[in-house]
């Protein structure tokens, strides 16, 4: 059993991140949907309006609850995700809150000696709640959109790999905050195969949205995605187990390469279909990888 302080900042911190990292999803589904898929694109539209209500309860809760070193870990957001955001609503005309992520940056840090009132514990067991059944309802959702486009009953612009991809993070942040809400003290016991198995993920993703012409971001997303393809297969043996070290040197390197595509997206130094968003997103990713990483080291 978890003791109340523990139970309120951990799971701020993870909402923090998660509900960010979901209502992105819903701007990428929705951002990529053609117009015979208008109604899947409003139902993520409706999503993404949701857990925007959602975060901004959580950013409010976790004024004066999370430690500074967590607030500026790069998990929240990053150098560019406010100017990400601008320029992905200005290319979609799906609108994105930025208000939001200007609110985090002003969230107080907790002092040494936090302590949870009942009413705070209180009012996070009710956000996590309403992220339960808001998850539940969101992972649904996905299972469908998947379904339809692996049956060609639907087409969108997401490769059928990253929709199976956001559908696994959104159920891994369904069992979090089952755990969560049971005080299970095991939270994560497997995230360092599951973040593995992620960066190889998005270096494919990476791989297959830089422009023809980017030949040497092309091959440097390739390596990183043979490289944690390797990492995966390794954590699968104990024998073969990769040391902490090693997956920590991948995880910093795979964050310098997507904050380099970020800023080169940004600044229109490099050709792709992806959004900058979508790479911040994915550097976010990486540093909540890296700070799981230090935080269990």
């Amino acid at each position: 059993m978890t003791s109340k302080e523990t139970y309120v900042q951990c799971s701020l911190q993870y909402n923090l991140f998660w509900i960010r990292i979901l209502k992105e999803h819903a701007i990428f589904i929705e951002a990529t949907m053609p117009p015979p898929g208008k109604e899947y694109a409003d139902q993520a539209d409706t999503y993404k309006q949701q857990y925007d209500k959602l975060l901004e309860v959580t950013i409010k809760l976790s004024n004066g609850a999370i430690p500074l070193s967590v607030l500026e870990s790069g998990q929240y957001y990053t150098q560019y995700t406010e100017e990400a955001e601008r320029l992905a609503q200005q290319s979609t005309g799906v609108i994105v809150n930025s208000q939001l992520t200007r609110m985090t940056y002003d969230i107080k840090p907790c002092s040494d000696g936090f302590s949870a009132t009942t009413k705070m514990e209180q009012d996070v067991f009710m956000l996590n709640q309403n992220l339960l059944n808001l998850t539940t309802s969101f992972v649904q959702f996905q299972a469908d959109l998947l379904n339809k486009r692996v049956s060609c009953g639907l087409f969108t612009m997401m490769f059928t790999a990253d929709i199976l991809h956001i559908l696994m993070e959104a159920k891994r942040y369904l069992e979090i905050l089952k755990r969560l809400q049971s005080r299970d003290t095991a939270l994560i016991t497997d995230y360092k195969s599951f973040w593995s198995q992620n960066m190889a993920g998005h270096a494919k993703v990476m791989r297959g949205e830089f422009d023809p012409t980017e030949t040497a971001y092309f091959n440097a997303a390739n390596q990183f995605a043979n490289t944690f393809d390797l990492l995966s297969k390794a954590e699968s043996q104990p024998e073969t187990f990769p040391s902490d070290r090693e997956i920590l040197s991948d995880a910093i390197a795979i964050s310098d390469f997507k904050s380099d595509t970020t800023c080169g997206l940004i600044t229109c130094k490099i050709q792709a279909i992806m959004l900058s968003l979508y790479t911040d997103h994915l550097l976010r990713e990486a540093n909540h990888f890296i700070y799981l990483m230090y935080e269990g080291s």
